[in-house]
């Protein structure tokens, strides 16, 4: 049974029993702070292998407070019976080992994102899902926002005809020390496992699987495929924590029945962060920026906004899960269409042959005139009339 874009307020009973891996970092105590406030959850146990540090320790007397207990390895935790399902927040190598790990426990899976990092890793994934017959999905909050909802609910119904172009513009910014936070950010590898810690898979993949979803027609949830890739590869960062890119251009073609265009910006070097998912159409244009906007030929302008708790509290996509796992639902993040997000970005460093050119930080104070200019010639940097020495 497909999830409805609508009834995901809805209450399950009883609420789900749920044990989170990983307490620290960005992440883990956000989703700690919607277990607690969500009536659809319970939070039965945390584990972490840092309980000695500070800001660990706090998140895990969160948990203590309310009657759940506490481990120092996630094997643990998937022995304790009362736990049903778990949300993983811990670095993207270790995704598939410990998802992997639930299932053949017998538990629910909510994923951070990325799903994984490497599509061989979420077939793994997909395989324990279905062996172990339980619900898999991803924590990605701006696919459960009411205007996101509402916009591609919009779209599907045709209000702009055959969609001809998606442009996505993801900036971000990030100082160097932001890549040696800690001993996985930037890299490409850890213990042997693909991390692949660039802009696309850490900053930029919300946005990007949002693209997807927005182009796709279909039942939802569905995620497009792209195909005829063009990609550039940059690192600006001076930081030597940084392996990969800070700044991704890429040009595609999806693969819906409308084909549209995908030109695609995503950096962390643009001091005035700005989201923005713009789809032209043969009737007008959508775009998303935070709000949806439908701006159809000849029709007055439609506006699609959040309620307050739409984005910090991860609300839509956590009780998606949780109707999931009580109704036999399929979520609106399932892995099933996630997996098409890892394909699409890993896809994306193979069409660069992994090459990611370094380049002057001092040339980052042109780039919004460079994307501006990518961006209207559908080109990549290199293929400017002028391009700048370093592409």
């Amino acid at each position: 049974m497909r999830m409805s874009e609508t009834g995901l307020s809805a209450l399950v009973s009883p609420p789900i029993r749920i044990g989170q891996i990983g307490l620290a970092g960005g992440i883990g105590p956000l989703h700690l702070t919607e277990q607690e406030k969500n009536p659809n959850f319970t939070t039965v146990a945390g584990c972490d292998n840092r309980l000695e540090d500070p800001n660990v320790a706090r998140q895990a007397e969160r948990i203590t407070f309310a009657g759940g207990k506490i481990y120092g390895d996630y094997q643990s935790l998937l022995r304790d019976p009362r736990v049903e399902a778990v949300c993983i927040a811990v670095p993207h190598f270790l995704h598939r080992e410990v998802a992997v790990a639930a299932f053949q426990a017998g538990k629910h899976v909510l994923c951070e994102k990325p799903m994984a990092t490497h599509p061989d890793e979420c077939r793994l994934m997909l395989q324990a899902r279905q062996a172990a017959g339980k619900v898999g999905a991803v924590q990605m909050q701006h696919v459960g926002r009411s205007s996101m909802l509402n916009l591609r609910k919009a779209l599907h119904g045709g209000a702009i005809g055959k969609i001809k172009e998606v442009f996505l513009s993801s900036l971000w910014w990030r100082e160097d020390s932001y890549y040696g936070r800690a001993a996985w950010a930037g890299k490409k590898m850890m213990q042997g496992q693909w991390n692949l810690d660039g802009v696309m898979f850490n900053q930029a993949v919300h946005f990007i699987n949002q693209s997807l979803i927005l182009a796709s027609p279909g039942e939802f949830p569905v995620v497009a495929g792209a195909r005829d890739l063009r990609v550039a590869l940059y690192r600006f960062h001076d930081s030597s924590e940084l392996e990969l890119e800070d700044t991704a251009i890429v040009q595609a073609m999806l693969d819906t029945p409308d084909h549209p265009r995908l030109t695609m910006v995503a950096t962390t070097c643009a001091r005035q962060e700005r989201h923005m998912i713009e789809l032209l159409g043969e009737k007008g244009r959508a775009l998303w920026n935070g709000s949806g906007y439908l701006l159809v030929d000849g029709q007055p302008e439609v506006e699609f906004h959040d309620d307050a708790r739409d984005f910090e509290g991860n609300m839509r996509t956590f009780n998606s899960f949780a109707l999931a796992i009580r109704t036999g639902s399929v979520p609106i993040t399932d892995f099933s269409q996630i997996v098409k997000t890892t394909e699409f970005i890993f896809s994306c460093y193979e069409k660069a042959g992994w090459n990611i050119k370094k380049a002057p930080w001092a040339a980052t104070e042109h780039l919004p005139a460079l994307f501006q200019r990518v961006s209207t010639g559908r080109v990549l940097p290199g293929e400017l009339d002028t391009p700048p020495d370093w592409a």
